[in-house]
């Protein structure tokens, strides 16, 4: 049963009021090469340090004053409300730093809706997922392309580091595209709208963003690439096995009663729960 519409409310005060009592580190890594990142507090709370991006919506921003907005401060605000933890949000920019600073373990869990991916996987602990993605190709509107047959021999950009230039490089013999890589996804947004190339891979979800946000229009292949879960990171250890097992038991709370569900179509517009692959039972366990 889905819950009352006030637990967004609360959610977004959560969020304001512990980004004013945590966000000592925010904008930099923060702390010492050797300093623990959760620690348990004099008075018996528990304080978990959460590294994320923080560098735009739907995913995660802070703004200069300090206050966290997006799919992740309200997620990790009801998660604070639900255990009495102490949610420290932190921001690392840089995707590779961020998983750098969970191998130091000067954060406590890499959370900027990352995919569930097999390469992570090999390095890392996954949560539950929590929705799911898609990997999908876009055109201009009126583009003649309907399928990857239709796009060979074509110009295609990439984001580096995301899953989808694993497989567009993957396929790229097959249908003898010339792939371009873009360290920016808006950069290659606005140089496929602009027809400078032929068409961009990434995430519904980024697509949707760079719409609404940028005003730009494209359309979806029929054909996905792939769908992915989308989770929160931990160390492969033991300390990060426990809190990441916490966490999922709090997950599946907040999954059976719709609050999930209400925070997502939130920020993107659509239940994307309805999306989770159950492949992830056995690859996260």
């Amino acid at each position: 049963m889905m819950k009352q519409p006030k637990r967004l409310a609360l959610a977004a005060m959560m969020a304001a009021a512990f980004t004013v009592l945590c966000l000592i580190g925010c904008g930099s890594s923060g702390q010492g090469a050797d300093a623990p990142a959760s620690s348990d507090q004099a008075d018996g709370a528990r304080t978990i340090i959460v590294g994320t991006a923080g560098t735009g919506e739907p995913y995660s921003a802070v703004s200069d004053s300090g206050e966290w907005t997006g799919i992740e401060a309200e997620l990790w605000a009801e998660v604070a409300e639900r255990t009495g933890w102490t949610i420290e949000m932190r921001q690392v920019a840089d995707m590779s730093s961020l998983f750098g600073e969970l191998e130091t373990g000067r954060v406590d869990v890499a959370a900027n809706c990352f995919a569930i991916t097999e390469s992570r996987l090999e390095k890392y602990l996954a949560s539950d997922p929590l929705y799911g993605d898609a990997q999908v190709i876009i055109v201009q509107p009126d583009s003649e392309y309907q399928t990857f047959e239709d796009l060979r021999g074509k110009t295609i950009g990439v984001t580096a580091g995301q899953a989808s230039q694993t497989t567009v490089e993957a396929m790229a013999d097959q249908y003898d595209w010339n792939v371009i890589t873009y360290e920016d996804s808006n950069a290659g947004f606005q140089d496929t709208a602009l027809g400078r190339i032929d068409c961009y891979a990434n995430t519904v979800t980024n697509i949707q963003k760079a719409q609404n946000a940028q005003g730009l229009e494209f359309r979806m292949l029929d054909e996905l690439l792939f769908g992915n879960n989308v989770g929160w990171w931990f160390q492969d250890s033991e300390e990060g096995a426990a809190l990441r097992d916490e966490l999922n038991a709090v997950l599946k709370e907040m999954m059976d009663d719709g609050t999930i569900a209400e925070i997502v179509t939130k920020w993107f517009g659509e239940d994307m729960t309805a999306y989770i692959s159950e492949d992830y039972l056995t690859a996260t366990k």
